[in-house]
């Protein structure tokens, strides 16, 4: 009897730290499903709580008066983000399954941004292989 709660305690402790690994980025850092990872407003980390759609893309924010602010001139705090960040809040111009152009009314939340397809047979086999895309 020992024996198989030994086991059983093993199989959970592998399990939780395998989870563990799978969120976390290859730093060792929590991945965070957003798409820029800098504050347009304030500079601070992101929360993936608090976004706004900008432009066919989602922005974040550390925090709900950011992202109220951000509405009042939303370009010019799009200015002052990084290169990296102001190209991860683009959308994707080109279907993810087919190469082809995307149709913006054609899209899905996948962690934590928008992406967009060229057609309903691209949607259905990124669900397929994205089971959480939604």
């Amino acid at each position: 009897m020992l024996k198989i709660a030994f086991v059983v305690l093993l199989l959970l402790v592998t399990f939780a730290g395998a989870v563990a690994v799978a969120a976390t980025s290859n730093d060792g850092v929590p991945k965070k499903n957003v798409t820029n990872k800098v504050c347009p407003v304030s500079g601070g980390a992101v929360v993936e709580k608090y976004r706004t759609e900008y432009k066919g893309q989602f922005v974040y924010f550390c925090c709900e008066g950011c992202l109220n602010e951000f509405s009042k001139g939303p370009d010019a705090f799009v200015a002052k983000l990084s290169k990296e960040d102001q190209e991860a809040i683009k959308p994707n111009e080109v279907c993810p399954v087919s190469g082809e152009p995307v149709n913006r009314s054609l899209s899905l939340e996948f962690e934590g941004r928008k992406v967009y397809f060229c057609c309903e047979h691209c949607v259905e086999t990124y669900k397929k292989d994205h089971p959480t895309a939604k």
